[in-house]
């Protein structure tokens, strides 16, 4: 990423943001909460907490995949017939260090809804808050399956962090393809660019 890019300070309506040196990882202050973002061959902390995002039926795979690629779309259909649902929008918490974000259901057409997210993530704050969680590690949820706009999502990140408003967790990484680095940079530059009214409205959305 530009080197000009991890020496600006940018400051938000809703949060402020201060970049580092690091190739690898900037980071961010929203509110109370630092959020480090970085790739997943560069974890920057040991998370007590890791959240995976999920569909009702829980046959999308840990890994960004379908369960057993195998199966026939057939198949995956009647399994997912099969199994009880979960409501979108909410969280399964596997067990103490896992959360699993219910924002698809593979049922539906469109898969994703955005206030899936926003209803997740003010679930997890919560559960975070409660627990006093140190770290949390979270993809960019919406985004691998649902397309949703890097952008958007951290949006909605700010919004949700503030308007609770979250102290817990201390500090999320915010696990982030390498090819997505330059996009979330540019974002950020816009955001503060139409802050400060230079830009009369931001591409993209």
């Amino acid at each position: 990423c530009s080197s000009d890019l991890w020496n600006c300070k940018w400051h938000y309506p809703l949060c402020l943001m201060r970049t580092t040196t690091l190739v690898e990882h900037y980071t961010t202050t929203v509110g109370s909460i630092e959020i480090i973002v970085s790739p997943r061959a560069h974890p920057p902390l040991a998370a007590e907490v890791v959240v995976e995002e999920q569909d009702t039926s829980l046959v999308l795979g840990a890994a960004d995949t379908i369960r057993d690629t195998s199966e026939s779309y057939e198949t995956l259909i009647e399994k997912i017939r099969r199994q009880t649902p979960l409501s979108p929008g909410h969280i399964l918490i596997q067990h103490p260090g896992k959360i699993l974000a219910i924002i698809y259901d593979l049922s539906a057409r469109p898969v994703f809804q955005p206030e899936w997210i926003a209803q997740a993530l003010a679930e997890i704050f919560r559960e975070m808050e409660k627990d006093r969680t140190g770290s949390l590690a979270m993809p960019l949820l919406g985004a691998e399956h649902g397309h949703y706009p890097h952008a958007a999502f951290l949006q909605v990140l700010c919004s949700t962090i503030t308007g609770i408003p979250a102290r817990f967790p201390e500090r999320i990484w915010l696990v982030t393809p390498a090819t997505a680095c330059r996009d979330i940079g540019d974002w950020l530059q816009q955001e503060e660019r139409m802050r400060l009214g230079q830009v009369p409205d931001k591409p993209g959305g």
